[in-house]
């Protein structure tokens, strides 16, 4: 397995990545969308060490930084859902002509698996799609970052001196809103509330692993089994793994379940 730290060019910017090899000639290859924020920090590992079971199974992955993240060049506050797309879109080709695979599978966490389906629908060179407990509701998602806001008021202020809709109203005039030490801007806000993946069909008709990931799996996710209804080729698999993408008592330096469920899925698709 051969490791390599990069800069690869972006739409106006340079983006870091990590490519992940194997030994020999891959036999495929994987795109990491990362998730938002804090739990791009707390999933970290997991996407390393998930990274390097890929490459010792045979697939090349490439781990990546969007525009304002992590070592990739531009400004966080600028960063949005469709800089994203325009990331992961770039990310595609480079992996593609440092591989010379023709299709590239897509893996997602969180916000990154909300990122991903979205790329699979306007790409034709996705073979696979893989989701990790992605985001279907964005209004839903965008109203529970704004609740960390005020999480955040009470902390330091021992009150909410502004309530959501005055969070909301700042938005809208264009001011940031910070959310654990991140800015969310009102471009991101917007695009987030937008986003409802379940409705409709989708366009992209390949193998699709989607996972619920819980503590103690129960009754599969409303939300989830809409979103596999969506997908022609879609599995949908609960797994019982700790929430690793948040600040949680054990480290995580691997999510043993959820790696095997998807190296399985992926060894029968």
């Amino acid at each position: 397995m051969n490791e390599t730290p990069l800069f690869f060019a972006g739409p106006a910017y340079r983006l870091f990545g990590v490519l992940h090899l194997p030994e020999a000639a891959p036999r495929g290859a994987f795109v990491f969308c990362h998730p938002f924020a804090e739990e791009k920090l707390w999933a970290h590992r997991v996407f390393v060490s998930f990274a390097r079971q890929l490459a010792a199974a045979g697939f090349a992955a490439l781990r990546f930084d969007y525009m304002g993240n992590g070592d990739s060049e531009g400004r966080f506050e600028h960063s949005s859902l469709s800089t994203a797309r325009a990331d992961v879109r770039s990310a595609i080709e480079h992996l593609r002509g440092e591989t010379g695979v023709r299709h590239v599978s897509l893996l997602g966490l969180r916000l990154g698996g909300t990122i991903a389906s979205l790329v699979a629908e306007e790409s034709d060179v996705i073979d696979r799609l893989v989701m990790w407990a992605p985001i279907v509701d964005g209004n839903r998602y965008v109203q529970d970052l704004l609740r960390i806001n005020l999480t955040t008021q009470m902390a330091v202020y021992k009150e909410i001196r502004y309530d959501r809709d005055a969070l909301v109203d700042q938005l809208r005039s264009g001011a940031m809103v910070n959310v654990d030490g991140y800015e969310l801007s009102r471009t991101l806000y917007e695009q987030l509330a937008e986003v409802k993946l379940s409705t409709g069909t989708k366009k992209f008709s390949g193998p699709c692993l989607i996972t619920q990931v819980d503590r103690q799996p129960g009754r599969s996710s409303a939300d989830l089994v809409q979103l596999s209804g969506a997908y022609p080729g879609s599995a949908l698999a609960s797994v019982q793994e700790e929430p690793f993408w948040k600040e949680i008592g054990p480290w995580y330096s691997n999510a043993p379940a959820l790696s095997a469920a998807t190296l399985e899925w992926l060894a029968a698709s």
